[in-house]
């Protein structure tokens, strides 16, 4: 038979045409269609923006040298198209752009859908031997639902804002996920703000056992007489007397399969990068053969030859942790039901950032295949000394299992003490008295604001890493370092919509906007009744924003 294979990425097109070694393909570049609104109603100062809630909504051509490419081919052939795109909504929709585009120039086409989750020779080849007759149709409607919505709602609320002459004629972009991104920046600023510091005071001795110093402390004491008291009794003491020692085992566990918000999140907190940029790593990695696909919500392993990858990462010089007979992998309870968990498939010898980052997926995948659990001792030191009380506690390693493969968040500045009775006594060789103020909370990094959109369901895995770069694109925000700070064209956005509804910035209601898109993929509702029911919210929404310009005007 003659196919036309149609790619998402040039770089899988390479690998496909390598290894089955067919040569009738095309490689897009994402999305080459492109939903918008009708030619009439993008005229910004003619057109109301509440008519863009009802106004018709077409298809059009967004990447013109691919959609021609495209066309070329399928006008000159009557092959059977293989949709090879990635294989996850995103991906079904734009296989369903091929589709329309195929059936406005040849009709009723015949095609088939080729799924892989990495482009490993075993997996393409296998995935050309099982290709599928038909779209994941719920798939397509879930991201159409998220496009149509997205394309409504934030182009009737941009017009508005802009047009309305609160931010000095500048273009006010929003969008139903990126307002509670802001949010988040917004609410944390606050917290700062508004903060009082209070002062307080410990009182602390050093000791010394077995010749390493340790530090005791009182609990904080607000009144400073009473700390000033207290260490007028003690500050001549030439020991403490132990009065409990305490030990118990903590047990950190190894790390469950890697799903992208856990990626997202510690990649950003080892290397200090934006979750936009690890993700476009993530898909170069993915597109070269060197990982699978980067985008799932699925931690629990099914149908992973684990055997073949440990063999892989044998050739590499992580195979000092590999014993092919004595592995246990664990699973979480998530499964998206259409990717494994990322997972090493080639290896990648550079020590470039994505070297750097290749390395975290493998060692995180070892040490949930290879490794045991790390277990420590907590310890907890008191003292009481003429009815005074000051304590110390503290951790040590009784076995550092996972740790010896991924050492990334390896606990620091740990200390064995030995076990010590009640009576003994602890030489003190330093007390001193402590002012101390208490501290404002810190300003939000990358890897805190992604871990509170996966906790408020803001966004999607393949989405939620854009929305931090997003609203520093924007102008709402800026960063210093690590931290978020919120701008001001940013704080007096969120003013404004907060002042009209708190639900046009908090998380609730993109949350049930993305209940709804769920519901489209599951079938309780078909595309129409969802967007019916999630506009229908935000039109009065926008009717209370409308009336809020109107006034203070």
């Amino acid at each position: 038979m003659d196919y036309l294979v149609v790619t998402e990425k040039p770089s899988v097109a390479i690998k496909i045409k390598n290894i089955i070694g067919i040569s009738n393909i095309v490689a897009l570049k994402g999305h080459f269609l492109e939903l918008d609104f009708s030619n009439e109603y993008n005229a910004w100062r003619k057109v109301n923006p509440k008519d863009l809630f009802k106004a018709p909504i077409v298809w059009k051509i967004r990447d013109k040298e691919t959609y021609y490419l495209l066309e070329n081919k399928i006008k000159n052939s009557n092959s059977t198209i293989v949709i090879a795109t990635d294989n996850d909504p995103e991906g079904e929709l734009i296989g369903y752009e091929v589709l329309l585009t195929s059936k406005n120039l040849r009709g009723n086409i015949d095609f088939r859908r080729m799924r892989f989750n990495s482009v490993t020779s075993s997996e393409i080849i296998n995935s050309w031997k099982k290709l599928e007759y038909d779209l994941k149709w719920n798939w397509v409607w879930k991201a159409l639902f998220r496009h149509k919505f997205d394309l409504i709602t934030g182009a009737a609320y941009t017009r508005l804002l802009t047009l309305s002459g609160k931010f000095n004629s500048k273009l006010v972009s929003w969008g139903s996920c990126q307002a509670p991104t802001l949010w988040f920046v917004y609410k944390r600023e606050l917290e700062i703000r508004n903060f009082k510091p209070e002062k307080y005071w410990i009182i602390s001795a050093i000791v010394n056992i077995n010749g390493e110093k340790l530090k005791l402390s009182t609990d904080t004491i607000k009144d400073k007489s009473k700390a000033l008291e207290i260490y007028s009794t003690i500050k001549n003491f030439k020991y403490l007397i132990v009065k409990k020692f305490e030990l118990t085992e903590e047990i950190i566990h190894k790390p469950l399969p890697t799903d992208t918000d856990s990626m997202l999140q510690e990649v950003s907190k080892i290397f200090d990068i934006s979750g936009a940029k690890i993700m476009k790593i993530a898909e170069e990695l993915y597109a070269n053969g060197f990982i699978s696909y980067p985008r799932t919500e699925t931690n629990m392993w099914i149908g992973i030859d684990h055997k073949e990858i440990l063999k892989i990462l044998s050739k590499t010089p992580l195979s000092k942790y590999i014993d092919m007979k004595n592995y246990s992998p664990v699973s979480g309870k998530k499964n998206d039901g259409a990717h494994p968990p990322i997972h090493p498939t080639e290896y990648y010898y550079s020590n470039d950032i994505k070297g750097k980052i290749w390395e975290y997926i493998a060692r995180r995948y070892l040490a949930n295949i290879l490794g045991k659990d790390a277990k420590l001792n907590k310890w907890k030191i008191i003292t009481d000394i003429e009815g005074i009380i000051l304590s110390a506690t503290g951790k040590y390693f009784i076995d550092k299992g996972f740790f010896n493969i991924f050492p990334y968040f390896e606990p620091k500045k740990l200390l064995y003490v030995p076990q010590l009775y009640p009576g003994y006594k602890l030489s003190v060789t330093d007390i001193k008295i402590e002012e101390k103020e208490t501290k404002p909370p810190s300003r939000l990094t990358e890897s805190e604001l992604l871990k509170l959109l996966e906790e408020n369901s803001i966004g999607t895995d393949a989405t939620r890493a854009d929305y931090p770069n997003l609203i520093v694109d924007r102008g709402y925000s800026f960063k210093k370092g690590k931290k978020f700070y919120l701008s001001e064209i940013g704080e007096q956005l969120i003013n404004l919509l907060s002042s009209v509804d708190n639900r046009l910035v908090t998380p609730e209601t993109r949350r049930y906007i993305e209940k709804l898109m769920n519901d489209v993929e599951s079938n309780v509702l078909n595309i129409d009744e969802a967007l019916s029911q999630g506009l229908k919210i935000y039109e009065e929404l926008y009717e209370k924003l409308l009336e809020k310009l109107k006034l203070s005007n």
